[in-house]
């Protein structure tokens, strides 16, 4: 078998858009996909010496582009739908927007959701009292034997006491040279042990178009969408899932995944979690109690208010008034050197406002800013910032 026809037996993906995670890791996409496509913001979030080298120096084709901006607003809608809207960043649903442009491009839309599928919990048994026997060491791993057959309970009688029987040093030492290579974990049995431990592998199926990433997030985006995905240890999430927003203080739900503040009681205390439907077709809301509510930064005073045009107050309740930040008057004229009453200035080039007050806050400042509340009073109280 010749070299080219080996490379083509191992690429599973004609086409691939890649996330980050990708490129922190050096993953050899080369041996996976014939075309890597991504976007210019992943691009942007690799700030490691080590890893900008290494993208320098790609030894395969990358092409960045820019998703299309329908794609883009489809797959914001749907993302509000399942709830992940404010778990994903721009860059992430960018990501998402691209392998939706390329699946249409390529495959068509016919197979794609335009509604993401209902979360059916299903009943599973406990199996607390099939783990109590075992006895598991970390390293080492015991494989489950296919065929065993049950003694005879006559040839269990007959069989001789253990403790009658001679000691015999020599078979001893024989028996534990034997097994003094089972029980490791190798790189010849390292799934057959995740598997043990309860980590499932999905094999990859051949796609035209896939996505990879290890963000659940956006891997639950990509496969209620109907997408194919590629993770770079054939481990990708199981079950789907839609989440809403449900208030800690007064327990009311809402779907909307871009609420900030309960609609309720209006207290900032929405968090996401998890809703399927149990036989009966009733909603269930699954809480992780696991995890406590934080208490970071609610002990801190709140941040003096300022006015004018310029002003970043912290965001307190939902219809709260904020500067709507208007563009400058130098940045409102419109430079078009063709008109017929132009007047030659010292450049005919179109003047663009980057430098203005108004411009590096309209840039900078946004809601998770005001949200966190971290300009406080630190002086009076001895915070550090």
């Amino acid at each position: 078998m010749d070299a080219s026809t080996e490379s083509a037996k191992r690429t599973k993906f004609e086409h691939l858009v890649v996330d980050t995670s990708a490129f922190i890791k050096n993953v050899q996409l080369q041996h996976t996909a014939e075309n890597c496509y991504t976007v210019p913001g992943v691009i942007q979030e690799i700030k490691h010496d080590r890893q900008l080298k290494a993208l320098a120096v790609l030894p395969y084709s990358l092409k960045v582009l820019m998703p299309d901006p329908d794609a883009l607003a489809k797959v914001i809608a749907f993302a509000k739908k399942t709830g992940d809207f404010a778990t994903l960043s721009l860059v992430d649903l960018e990501v998402i927007a691209l392998t939706y442009e390329l699946e249409a491009r390529y495959v068509g839309v016919g197979h794609l959701r335009t509604e993401p599928k209902p979360a059916i919990m299903l009943t599973e048994p406990n199996d607390s009292l099939a783990l109590m026997d075992t006895a598991e060491t970390a390293g080492f791993f015991k494989p489950k034997q296919a065929n065993l057959e049950e003694p005879d309970n006559e040839a269990a009688q007959d069989e001789e006491d253990p403790s009658d029987r001679e000691y015999d040093g020599g078979d001893n030492k024989n028996e534990y040279g034997e097994d003094d290579d089972e029980g490791w974990i190798t790189p010849a049995n390292i799934v057959q042990a995740n598997r043990g431990y309860g980590m499932n592998y999905i094999e990859e199926k051949p796609s035209s178009v896939a996505c990879l990433t290890t963000d659940y997030a956006m891997q639950n985006v990509l496969k209620q969408l109907g997408l194919q995905l590629a993770t770079m240890d054939g481990r990708v999430i199981t079950q789907t899932r839609t989440n809403i927003l449900r208030c800690y203080a007064c327990f009311k739900t809402t779907p909307d995944a871009t609420k900030v503040f309960c609609p309720r009681c209006g207290n900032q205390t929405l968090k996401k979690v998890t809703v399927s439907l149990d036989a009966n077709g009733q909603q269930v809301i699954h809480i992780n109690n696991r995890r406590p509510l934080t208490a970071k930064n609610k002990n801190r005073p709140v941040a003096k208010f300022a006015g004018g045009k310029y002003a970043t107050n912290p965001l307190l309740y939902e219809d709260q008034p904020l500067p709507q930040q208007r563009i400058s008057a130098k940045a409102r004229n419109k430079t078009n050197a063709l008109a017929e009453d132009y007047i030659a200035g010292s450049s005919p080039f179109v003047m663009r406002d980057v430098n203005s007050r108004s411009a590096v806050l309209r840039g900078s400042t946004n809601l998770k800013q005001r949200i966190r509340n971290l300009e406080c009073d630190n002086k009076r109280r001895g915070y550090k910032k």
